[in-house]
């Protein structure tokens, strides 16, 4: 894949997919949903998150490699 993503891109992609704001925890982390899936997205200011973590919020919410893809081509 040798993807990365900025904080707000993955909330972007992620609120494309249906999920939504829940609440913040503890200044660090911000819970997303979409009813079905909940997780968190940590807040590290302007780093980007690796491949590894892309790919366990992919497997945590369930929304596939390809359309993290397509998202990103767009």
């Amino acid at each position: 894949m040798g993807l990365t993503m900025s904080h707000r891109e993955l909330i972007k992609f992620l609120e494309t997919n249906g999920f939504s704001f829940i609440r913040a925890k503890g200044g660090s982390h911000q819970i997303y949903s979409n009813g079905k899936y909940t997780v968190p997205i940590p807040v590290h200011g302007k780093k980007d998150f690796s491949e590894d973590f892309l790919r366990m919020v992919l497997r945590e919410t369930g929304i596939s490699k390809t359309d993290l893809i397509d998202y990103l081509n767009r």
